[in-house]
């Protein structure tokens, strides 16, 4: 009686770990599939996005491209695709670890020149979402006060 009841004990343990595991890996699979189809998307954004525009967003010593259809509907498409990312993120489908690592580079490419000039114009397209226009906002900000504070600190050692 005592050895049935420990054999379907043991039975029941080895069960429940073989499930934890298989559940732990599928979810590590699906982080992987999400970062390959995540990076993908983000290169088909980055390919139609006009170079000079990309590159004069993080970088003021680029000139800034005038205002035109197609930076400013190539800059509501990234800022749909982080949209997407973020609720996912929000939803629990991103690991905490996958979106350290998305986020450093959408804080930066958000407080970008470029995107802060198109977000005046797009902001309205995300109405819908205040907690992303929050996001995006405070995102803005937080970013334009570093950079404020390492142009002043790098100017005062010149």
């Amino acid at each position: 009686m005592i050895r049935d009841l420990l054999g379907s004990v043991g039975t029941i343990a080895v069960g429940t770990m073989g499930l934890l595991v298989a559940l732990r890996n599928q979810r590590r699979q699906l982080n992987a599939q999400m970062y390959i189809e995540v990076s993908r998307r983000f290169q088909e954004l980055l390919r139609s996005f006009p170079t000079e525009a990309w590159l004069a967003n993080t970088n003021p010593s680029r000139p800034m491209p005038p205002p035109s259809r197609e930076v400013t509907d190539c800059t509501l498409y990234a800022i749909q695709f982080v949209a997407d990312v973020y609720y996912l993120h929000k939803g629990g489908y991103v690991s905490a670890n996958l979106w350290r690592l998305w986020e450093s580079e959408i804080r930066r490419t958000l407080a970008g020149r470029v995107f802060q000039r198109e977000w005046e114009t797009l902001s309205t397209e995300f109405a819908h979402t205040p907690d992303f226009v929050g996001y995006l906002n405070r995102t803005q900000h937080i970013q334009a006060r570093k950079l404020s504070r390492a142009v002043s600190s790098s100017q005062y050692f010149t």
